[in-house]
């Protein structure tokens, strides 16, 4: 599948962004523009059903991560979040040269409740006018862009496609997958006292269990923290730390 791709910067160094569900590639506009400051070229592409890419007959993993190994390799480094982070996972267990680095930020590497669980949690974005001052009631801490941006965003995808999204990545679990990284990886995680999706105890498990990873915890921070407007410079911070790391493995 052909993905409308976002593009930021003409830098040495490449970096690929995935973002999670019921959200777009423009979502990543304050992240790609400061990245690209930084001497980085971003791309952040819309996946398929979410923003202006294709609808398509299937979503799952296996789809998703076709469609991103398909737009280049070699990249850098990759970031992905929430439904981005297992996204990356699985390309980059399926084609190891895919990137030289992993940062998942709060991925959502195992959904542990049930389908229907699932489907009431994501498709309660869609119970509004889908306006930014409407996202921005819901979840005040937002940059007022971020939050004209995932009302479009919410907008643009529409919860037929959430749902069949949920449906086909069932059973939603890639820690199998996670846990043999051949690659440098360091998840970033949000503080599950404030949204965040990755147990600490997973997080620590994932991170004994590959010597490639390392698990870090952003205090404070929300499941979508590069939207929100207190926290996002502590959050840029710990993303370039995460992605210049020369720790020895």
């Amino acid at each position: 599948m052909k993905l409308h791709v976002h593009r930021w910067g003409d830098g040495g160094r490449r970096i690929l962004l995935l973002h999670g569900i019921s959200s777009a590639g423009s979502g990543w506009w304050r992240v790609g523009a400061d990245l690209a400051e930084r001497g980085w070229t971003v791309v952040a592409p819309d996946l398929r059903g979410h923003g202006e890419s294709p609808m398509a007959d299937s979503y799952g993993f296996g789809d998703h991560a076709g469609d991103v190994l398909g737009l280049d390799d070699g990249w850098d480094a990759v970031l992905g979040h929430s439904m981005g982070g297992a996204i990356a996972v699985v390309a980059a267990d399926r084609d190891p040269g895919w990137t030289r680095r992993l940062v998942l930020q709060d991925p959502a590497l195992v959904v542990g409740v049930d389908l229907d669980e699932q489907l009431e949690w994501l498709l309660a974005d869609f119970d509004g006018p889908m306006t930014a001052a409407w996202v921005r009631e819901q979840l005040p801490g937002y940059h007022p862009e971020d939050a004209r941006l995932k009302a479009l965003a919410l907008r643009q995808t529409t919860p037929e496609i959430v749902e069949r999204t949920t449906r086909d990545l069932q059973p939603w679990n890639v820690l199998e997958e996670a846990s043999r990284l051949p690659i440098d990886t360091v998840v970033l995680a949000s503080d599950p006292g404030h949204g965040g999706i990755v147990p600490i105890t997973i997080g620590e498990w994932l991170a004994s269990e590959n010597p490639n990873v390392r698990f870090r915890v952003l205090a404070g921070a929300g499941h979508s923290v590069h939207r929100e407007t207190t926290n996002y410079d502590r959050y840029f911070e710990a993303l370039l730390q995460a992605l210049d790391d020369k720790e020895d493995r």
